[in-house]
């Protein structure tokens, strides 16, 4: 019983860029929810490219 899970069986972990909201103008996806095209279907990649960039942005700041 206290064998460790199997990475297959272990809920999706959001990517890392959902951290913050996209910056894509028709999307305006919140902090913690994937992107969507301008018609509300959501992308199969899950963010748009500018979003990941943004976020490498973000977190390649040094803290203040």
């Amino acid at each position: 019983m206290g064998a460790p899970m199997p990475q297959g069986l272990r809920r999706h972990q959001p990517p890392p860029e959902w951290a913050i909201p996209c910056p894509v103008p028709t999307c305006r996806a919140k902090a913690g929810t994937p992107c969507r095209t301008p018609t509300g279907r959501r992308l199969t990649d899950g963010s748009h490219p500018s979003r990941a960039d943004a976020w490498l942005v973000h977190t390649a700041q040094p803290a203040a």
